[in-house]
């Protein structure tokens, strides 16, 4: 049954939860190695959700889907030449065209957020001691362990997280209270990681706005600022990872 319960951000539809898995783990085991502790394959899960913003040739997109992507690229666009310049600048049209395709899937398909949460619930077991929630997918685990999906989580570890940003902060369920998000369940340690430099997080202080038990922390992912494997081997995600299995 595992101890450590690994969820992935956007743009993994491409891959699967082994394949994840085999990138993942071992960036894990080094942020471990720092403190001297090992892990076992059978340790670690991975929540994987990617498939369900993967797109199918031979199905009919539908009409809403159709125009809420039309609706949403027009909205990117009038953002500005400078954000768009930006955008290009971070990433390509490729990754652009996925981001459009990725909402429009969530604002056309009530239900995704419940699956999305049925693959959390299958993975996290009443041995889970901590998850470690990558970019959008700290949102997803929020979410989950906030209204109650995963009871008996001890530590819960975002990395790269947008959880700060208005718009992320002002849509989350359980909804915040007085502008402050809702502590996530029954968990007992919340440690936040952010890197210098990655755009997902800018607003990096989540004690700011879901109160000081949040413990922030600022580490350095050199040009791979929001990429998970330089999350994961830091040493103080290794830290925060080994004191949860311990039961510290």
């Amino acid at each position: 049954m595992s101890k450590i319960v690994l969820v992935h951000g956007a743009f993994n539809e491409l891959w699967g939860p082994n394949e994840l898995k085999s990138r993942w783990l071992p960036a894990l085991r080094d942020g471990l190695w720092h403190h001297g502790v090992e892990v076992a394959d059978s340790d670690v899960a991975v929540c994987f959700y990617g498939d369900l913003f993967r797109g199918d040739p031979e199905t009919e997109e539908s009409p809403e889907l159709t125009k809420a992507k039309a609706d949403i690229s027009k909205s990117l666009g009038d953002l500005g030449d400078d954000l768009l310049a930006t955008i290009h600048m971070a990433a390509n049209t490729a990754v652009f065209e996925r981001t459009v395709d990725m909402v429009a899937t969530m604002m056309t398909s009530p239900d995704l957020a419940d699956r999305v949460g049925e693959r959390f619930t299958a993975v996290v077991t009443p041995e889970t001691r901590v998850v470690v929630a990558h970019s959008l997918g700290s949102v997803i685990a929020y979410r989950a362990i906030a209204t109650g999906l995963a009871p008996g989580v001890h530590t819960f570890v975002t990395l790269g997280s947008p959880l700060g940003s208005p718009m992320v902060l002002n849509g989350l369920k359980p909804e915040p209270v007085d502008g402050v998000g809702v502590w996530p369940g029954d968990v007992e340690r919340w440690v936040n990681v952010a890197a210098v430099g990655d755009k997902a997080a800018e607003a990096s202080r989540l004690a700011d706005h879901f109160g000081p038990r949040v413990e922030d922390r600022l580490v350095d992912n050199g040009h791979r600022a929001h990429d998970p494997e330089p999350y994961l081997n830091n040493p103080v995600t290794g830290a925060a990872v080994a004191e949860a299995i311990a039961g510290r």
